[in-house]
């Protein structure tokens, strides 16, 4: 769907990096100018604020020194806690595929978790500060807030693993997050991949965006088992592709490709 059709006045869109990857903060039209450098300025600082907090390839961040046992303020040590039980959680449900433990280096690894938990966090932020139609991406996972205008809902592409910037699927969104993992992502927490697992890519589609992004690593883990798998959590389905190309899917609002 392109936004210059007639009628529909383009949305606007902020890029930065954070993290150590990009984002894409794309905020609905109806939102004026001034609003959007605002909401932009705070989303930037909420993702920069939990890169500090949450960073493990950084000394001087919070979690760092937690885990050296240097003091933190007690807002960042109740957040650390916060995560760190639900990747416990996380382990638990999922029967060990999902880790927060290196299991290279035996320490603590939260990346798992954490980046989802900070783009939640920032949309928080935004609603907070009235902005309600807004859709935020980090590193591939995205949360959609609202309506992009008033004559449709949030499009989310997923991407082809055999080619480049081609969509294989759409995703219809509206209030809730996308996550993917898969051979062509990050590899961080997909320790636990089973043999069998013949899957390329794995998305989850749910309300909450740090989970739906630790069931898709989840999910991709376990292979195509991991569709009745994250199938059993109410309000989160998926869509994997599989090495020959064949899409298996149980995600709502499924568009063609």
């Amino acid at each position: 769907m392109n936004a210059s059709l007639a009628g529909i006045r383009p949305r606007h869109k902020v890029v930065f990096e954070t993290m150590g990857t990009m984002a894409t903060l794309t905020i609905a039209s109806n939102v004026d100018a001034d609003q959007v450098g605002h909401a932009a300025h705070v989303c930037e600082a909420s993702l920069a604020g939990d890169d500090h907090r949450f960073s493990h390839y950084d000394v001087r961040s919070e979690i760092t020194r937690w885990m050296n046992g240097a003091p933190i303020g007690e807002a960042a040590r109740r957040d650390i806690q916060f995560v760190r039980d639900q990747c416990i959680l996380l382990n638990i449900a999922s029967e060990g595929v999902f880790s927060a433990i290196d299991p290279v280096t035996g320490r603590l690894d939260t990346a798992g978790y954490a980046k989802g938990h900070a783009i939640g966090k920032a949309v928080q932020a935004l609603r907070s500060m009235g902005v309600q139609d807004f859709s935020i991406t980090v590193g591939g996972d995205t949360f959609c807030s609202g309506r992009p205008d008033s004559k449709r809902t949030w499009t989310i592409g997923v991407a082809d693993p055999t080619r480049k910037r081609r969509v294989i699927a759409v995703l219809e969104v509206r209030d809730g997050a996308v996550a993917t993992s898969g051979a062509a992502e990050r590899g961080s927490h997909i320790w636990n991949r089973r043999p069998s697992s013949n899957l390329l890519s794995f998305t989850v589609t749910g309300p909450d965006i740090a989970t739906a992004d630790a069931y898709a690593t989840i999910g991709f883990a376990m292979g195509e088992s991991g569709i009745d798998w994250v199938g059993q959590h109410e309000g989160y389905s998926s869509l994997a592709i599989r090495a020959d190309g064949v899409i298996i899917s149980d995600a709502r609002g499924l568009l063609a490709g």
